[in-house]
């Protein structure tokens, strides 16, 4: 029997108050681990990656049967000769909204990424193929209008979630013919402010150097924040981060450099390898399906240095409420995303647990949280997510107190039957 793992209810996330700023982390995972809790914590990572590796390879695509790799859809212009690799696309990802950004993009420029405000780069929309006919048909005026808008639709399997997004956008990103040697990744949400202007001389330059100096492959064009707010007015100044929000993972609207799947990269981190290469996945771990991704690649980079992020530019991320109506068939956030986290579920609700010193598994602590009123249901998606949430917050303890013994751990670019050494 594995020895449980420590934890203790995060009290800011169980107060619906503060819970948008921390919801991913129901729980908090102590610091202080017995050696035999921390081989259950590498055996939570093993069999987490385990079945993501499993859920890619199976998809409904005869042709890809078997193998853990992404296919894309695309509606736009796909002759795209003018492009050099000294563009600098952009790349959001979206789910679930396309009639809320149809609205958004009809009504004003408030998106930091809103065509107008692109200067003719490129505009890659990334979403699930499930929502590809959905807003192939709400953002088809969109396309009409601005010929650097590009629809994506991208297959990962029967594997979904944030880091799947993400590491597919950079599978794509890849794959471009005019070879970018830099792009943007942006939330669907992001307004724009003078501080967080992409096309502004100095913010570009800022960017650029922060590269350089840090020889890192990602930057934060900001600081990023759960809220939302009221939209400033345009180029509107912000108040600047407070010294502890330096604190963030590289999240929300960054810059990253080519490539963007396979790079060297230097580190200093004890639990890591002076020289190794990431593969494959790029630069966000796909395995983290409940939105761990950004902090655990921040970790893997090794960006946060004394409670200061260095990669990000000392500006304020603002975020908006999107308006207008939900879509009225989201086949996958409510079904597809669903499926992956029950899924994952079945394989980690036996996870041994260590609640304030009473052993509990995953499956006790989810029945305790409904019990408690604080979510609804056992089982329900809801369940699903959180429990995925708590198991993320496990990694992401045991990537800090692994002493090296981490590694990388891919889920795609794979055939069925080949598992990459870890």
């Amino acid at each position: 029997m594995s020895d449980p793992i420590e934890i203790t209810i995060n009290p800011r996330w169980v107060d619906l108050g503060t819970r948008p700023e921390c919801k991913y982390a129901p729980v908090i995972v102590e610091k202080l681990q017995s050696v035999a809790a921390i081989q259950s914590m590498k055996k939570v990572l093993e069999r987490r990656v385990d079945i993501c590796r499993l859920l890619a390879t199976q998809n409904d695509n005869p042709n890809l049967e078997g193998t853990g790799w992404f296919s894309f859809l695309r509606a736009g212009s796909a002759h795209e000769p003018h492009l050099r690799s000294a563009n600098v696309p952009v790349f959001v990802i979206s789910g679930g909204s396309a009639l809320k950004l149809a609205r958004e993009l009809d009504e004003d420029y408030s998106l930091a990424w809103h065509p107008m405000n692109l200067r003719n780069e490129p505009l890659y929309i990334l979403v699930h193929t499930l929502d590809f006919r959905p807003y192939q048909s709400a953002l088809s005026r969109i396309m009409r209008r601005f010929r650097n808008v590009h629809l994506i639709g991208w297959d990962g399997g029967k594997m979904t979630g944030f880091g799947a997004a993400r590491a597919a956008a950079l599978a794509f990103a890849d794959s471009l013919p005019y070879r970018p040697q830099r792009i943007l990744l942006m939330d669907q949400d992001v307004v724009q402010t003078e501080g967080t202007r992409h096309t502004s001389p100095s913010v570009k330059s800022n960017v650029v150097a922060l590269h350089k100096q840090l020889a890192k492959p990602i930057v934060g064009i900001g600081v990023g924040y759960p809220t939302r707010q009221p939209v400033p007015k345009p180029f509107a100044k912000v108040p600047p981060p407070e010294p502890k929000d330096l604190a963030s993972p590289t999240q929300q609207f960054v810059s990253i450099q080519a490539p963007f799947r396979k790079r060297p990269q230097t580190t200093s981190h004890p639990h890591l390898a002076k020289n190794y290469q990431k593969t494959d996945d790029g630069l966000y771990p796909a395995f983290m399906v409940a939105g761990g991704e950004d902090m655990l690649a921040t970790f893997e980079m090794d960006l946060i240095k004394d409670d200061d992020n260095k990669t990000l530019r000392r500006d304020r991320i603002v975020k908006k409420a999107l308006q207008g109506p939900n879509d009225p068939k989201n086949l996958y956030w409510n079904q597809a995303r669903v499926e992956t986290l029950k899924r994952i579920f079945a394989e980690e609700k036996n996870t041994p647990l260590s609640l304030d010193g009473r052993p509990c598994t995953l499956d006790d602590l989810m029945r305790l949280f409904s019990d408690k009123g604080w979510q609804a249901g056992h089982p329900s998606p809801e369940t699903y997510n959180n429990a995925a949430c708590v198991i993320e917050r496990i990694i992401l303890r045991y990537f800090k107190l692994s002493q090296g013994t981490f590694g990388h751990q891919e889920v795609f670019q794979q055939m069925k039957g080949f598992v990459p050494a870890g």
